[in-house]
C-alpha cells in the first residue's frame, strides 16, 4: 500500500513539474532584477487643477507641478487628463516638452481628445518615457479653445520610480 502511494505521488509530481518550472521561470525576474519599480504619480499641485483663461494659447502650466527632484528616475507609462464638467477634451490642446532633454513631443498643439481613451481619460504611452533623476521635468503648454469660459485642467503622470535593488551594482 505504501509503495502504491509513493508511486502515485511520484507520478503526480512528474505531471506537475512543467507547470512548476514555468512558475519559477516567470518569477525569476523578482530574484534577479537589478531594479525595483515602485508605483509613483506626479500631479497638478492644485487639487482641482490649473485654471486656463478663456481663449488662452500657449498657457504654461506651473513647471514645479511636473518637476522630478527625487534621486531615482521616473518612468512615465501614461498621462491622465481631467477637465471640469463644463468642458470636454475637445476644448483644449497641448504641447508637451521634456525639460531635461529639451525634447518637444509634438510639432504643434494637439487636441487632448485625440490622445486619450475617452472612457478612462488616460493617454497610454506606447513606450515609457523616463524623466531623469534630480532636476528633470515636463512642461505643458495648453490652449483653451473656449473663448468665453476659463477651463480647469488637472493632469497626472502615472508610472514607476526605478530603484536599484540591494544586489545590483549601479
Amino acid at each position: 500500500m505504501a509503495n502504491e502511494n509513493v508511486s502515485a505521488l511520484a507520478a503526480m509530481l512528474m505531471q506537475m513539474s512543467p507547470g512548476i518550472e514555468r512558475l519559477f521561470k516567470a518569477a525569476q525576474f523578482l530574484i534577479q532584477s537589478p531594479v525595483l519599480r515602485q508605483t509613483y504619480i506626479i500631479g497638478t499641485a492644485q487639487s482641482g487643477g490649473s485654471v486656463i483663461p478663456a481663449g488662452a494659447t500657449n498657457f504654461i502650466l506651473p513647471q514645479q507641478d511636473f518637476s522630478h527632484s527625487l534621486e531615482f528616475p521616473f518612468e512615465i507609462e501614461r498621462i491622465r487628463f481631467v477637465v471640469d464638467q463644463a468642458h470636454t477634451f475637445r476644448d483644449c490642446r497641448i504641447v508637451l516638452q521634456d525639460l531635461s532633454y529639451s525634447e518637444t513631443w509634438m510639432k504643434s498643439p494637439v487636441p487632448i481628445a485625440g490622445l486619450i481613451d475617452a472612457n478612462t481619460g488616460f493617454w497610454e504611452l506606447r513606450r515609457p518615457w523616463i524623466l531623469r533623476a534630480q532636476g528633470s521635468g515636463l512642461q505643458f503648454y495648453v490652449d483653451n479653445l473656449d473663448v468665453a469660459n476659463p477651463l480647469m485642467l488637472y493632469i497626472e503622470l502615472h508610472g514607476s520610480l526605478i530603484k536599484p535593488t540591494a544586489t545590483s551594482r549601479v
